[in-house]
């Protein structure tokens, strides 16, 4: 197979060499993108949060062992505080069973994100992802995932009463609503300017995207208008995509720059950073996790070994 990768790579290296010529040479003034400013951090009396969840499953010939978690830290300026959330269990083979614990895993970081806003008075709470792409994703068919989905949109309708208190990060994306190109925005941008500042927002209101009807709080979401603006909090630094559920101008915009770099570290919010690192579940933990309750049942992919 590797023989016939190569004389693949050798036919389509003068191909692919081309695509990437073309993306060097783009031919955009990217002044007209990008505000070049320093936006100094906040020194406000606030209290910030963040969180990420994780899940990881083990494969036995019966059955699943899964693992899900979702982490929140708190940071008043001067403590830290953690809520977290963690299931553990078995479950039968489906064909959507990594669905079902993505599903859990994003029940769990919404409802952290509800308690940090409502019971420990945070004033900003920063979310690792979209919560635009969450919003617009149909419902599955599927029953147990579709109960699952309805689940979390209650909680996310919970979650968005708080809308100004609301911050979503993203590391990577494939939108191209800035430049329409055939390339992703957050590449283009990457490409052409390497210093801090912010792209002009582009507002994208829910009703227009939906293809469909939300099966709960339908009027509450369509109502909601998004924000969005890519960010480099420092030189050279990647860039960030940020998402405000609500119509922020330039000045609303930079208030929440300082709020971001305000905890940021090597150009990314360290709390996030902090909560990924807090929540990630890898295979050699579920591996433990076997271990400590006692399955040794076979996987089925010993033969291979």
């Amino acid at each position: 197979m590797l023989d016939s990768l190569y004389e693949e790579a050798l036919k389509k290296r003068g191909k692919i060499i081309a695509e990437i010529e073309e993306f060097n040479s783009l031919d955009i003034d990217i002044a007209d993108y990008w505000n070049f400013k320093y936006v100094e951090p906040s020194n406000e009396d606030i209290k910030i949060a963040a969180g990420d969840g994780s899940y990881s499953h083990k494969k036995f010939l019966a059955f699943n062992l899964y693992a899900v978690a979702a982490l929140a830290i708190i940071y008043d300026g001067k403590n830290l505080e953690e809520i977290e959330k963690v299931e553990l269990d078995t479950a039968e083979h489906h064909k959507f069973f990594t669905d079902k614990l993505r599903a859990k895993m994003s029940i769990f970081e919404i409802k952290n994100a509800v308690s940090a806003i409502n019971d420990y008075g945070v004033n900003y709470f920063l979310i690792d992802g979209s919560l635009f792409g969450d919003l617009i994703r149909p419902i599955p068919k599927d029953k147990d995932l579709k109960d699952l989905a309805l689940e979390n949109l209650d909680n996310i309708h919970k979650f968005l009463k708080h809308r100004k208190k609301i911050i979503a990060i993203s590391k990577t994306s494939s939108s191209n609503d800035v430049f329409h190109s055939n390339y992703p925005d957050m590449s283009i941008f990457e490409r052409l300017n390497k210093t801090e500042g912010y792209s002009n927002p582009i507002y994208k209101n829910l009703s227009s995207e939906m293809k469909f009807e939300f099966p709960i709080h339908n009027t509450f979401f369509r109502s909601f208008e998004f924000t969005i603006f890519y960010l480099r909090l420092d030189d050279y630094k990647n860039i960030l995509k940020v998402e405000l559920p609500y119509k922020a101008d330039k000045k609303q915009i930079e208030e929440i720059i300082s709020i971001i770099k305000r905890e940021s570290i090597e150009g990314y919010p360290y709390l996030l950073k902090k909560a990924h690192k807090g929540v990630v579940i890898k295979n050699k933990n579920i591996d433990e996790l076997a271990t400590i309750i006692g399955l040794y049942e076979k996987s089925g992919r010993e033969m291979l070994n």
